[in-house]
């Protein structure tokens, strides 16, 4: 069991919630349970978010932009035929439906 470095801890704190914890774990030549675990002692929440999230469809930007948009009057249809979005997930965003960020 090797004793943690400062410079191990800073490369988790800053991928922390871009990078899986296995990411993180072959960056700095650990497993990535012992990332989760010492993530976990330090109180670094290791969700991802935004982004870098398994499940986004869309990028943050293209979401605001679709809202930007929306507030400025253009058409649900025409916003999604720009973004290249099916006209549900517009909806969903411009409506607050599915809340992003």
């Amino acid at each position: 069991m090797n004793k943690w470095k400062r410079a191990e801890i800073l490369i988790i704190r800053q991928c922390a919630g871009k990078m899986r914890a296995a990411d993180i774990g072959r960056l700095i030549g650990r497993t990535g349970d012992a990332v989760r675990t010492k993530a976990r002692e330090l109180n670094i929440c290791l969700i991802l978010r935004g982004d870098y999230h398994q499940s986004a469809k869309y990028r943050q930007s293209d979401i605001e932009k679709a809202r930007d948009l929306h507030l400025e009057g253009v058409k649900r249809q025409d916003i999604a035929e720009m973004l290249k979005m099916p006209i549900g997930a517009v909806n969903q965003y411009v409506y607050f439906d599915r809340r992003v960020g």
